[in-house]
């Protein structure tokens, strides 16, 4: 106990460093939208080719996103003392940063890529939009965790995302501390997983709501305030176009 001790004040500066590197890297990183993959739902909608759906999955996986998620997930994992097989320090950061990205772009593959193409299905969330009750758009972010679409339009059980999720954490078995293996702590994992899923598609429901509204009663300072900021042609440049750098004419 007394040793954890020691080492929580060292993981709390350690956990702030992560946020100023983070910051850093989402300022110097190419501009990008917010959860891009999220187009409004029509029955029209183009299907994807094998070739779109590995390119969503590396959409999905540009280095500059996995890299801040993944960087903060593993100073929290340390911080709290998550998988203490794994240690403290650096050498234990390692550990938990490798599993953790080893998860992510494991599921991300299977879930976006491979298993979608194999299965003909549609690994993109499709939003209602604000012209449909609350209730009914929640209803249905929830039920997209089982339910998905098919190529050509129709719905299915969504068993490229329930058998990616079964798939990576049984995989991870392969890397994480003896005491984090087994049945009982793969089906948790597995479980967290599909959460995740959940409140994801919870996000692509609504946070483009959310910013709208606050754009909308956003006052005049504010805006002159966020147009000074660095990050706000980096996380949402269709707001402010005119920061948004372009090539100059004739070059």
């Amino acid at each position: 106990m007394a040793s954890r001790g020691r080492h929580r004040p060292i993981n709390v500066l350690f956990l702030f460093a992560l946020f100023l590197i983070s910051a850093v890297l989402a300022a110097s990183g190419a501009p990008h939208k917010l959860l891009p993959d999220a187009p409004f739902y029509s029955s029209h909608a183009l299907a994807l080719t094998g070739s779109d759906k590995f390119d969503l999955f590396l959409q999905r996986n540009k280095s500059q996103d996995v890299l801040l998620e993944t960087t903060f997930d593993a100073g929290w994992a340390q911080l709290t003392n998550d998988w203490p097989g794994y240690g403290q320090g650096m050498q234990g950061f390692g550990k938990r940063w490798g599993a953790l990205i080893a998860d992510q772009e494991t599921k991300s593959l299977l879930e976006t890529f491979l298993l979608p193409t194999l299965l003909h299905q549609d690994p993109r969330y499709f939003r209602m939009g604000a012209s449909r009750p609350f209730s009914r758009r929640l209803a249905y972010a929830l039920s997209r965790v089982v339910v998905t679409r098919k190529d050509d339009g129709t719905n299915t059980f969504n068993s490229s995302l329930v058998l990616s999720a079964v798939l990576a954490k049984s995989l991870s078995n392969a890397y994480y501390p003896q005491q984090e293996r087994g049945f009982s702590p793969t089906m948790n994992r597995v479980a967290g997983s599909l959460l995740g899923s959940v409140q994801g598609h919870i996000l692509r429901e609504f946070v483009p709501d959310i910013i709208g509204m606050c754009r909308k009663h956003q006052s005049k300072w504010l805006k002159r305030l966020e147009r000074k900021l660095p990050f706000s042609r980096k996380f949402d440049p269709d707001a402010f176009p005119e920061l948004v750098q372009t090539p100059a004419a004739g070059i």
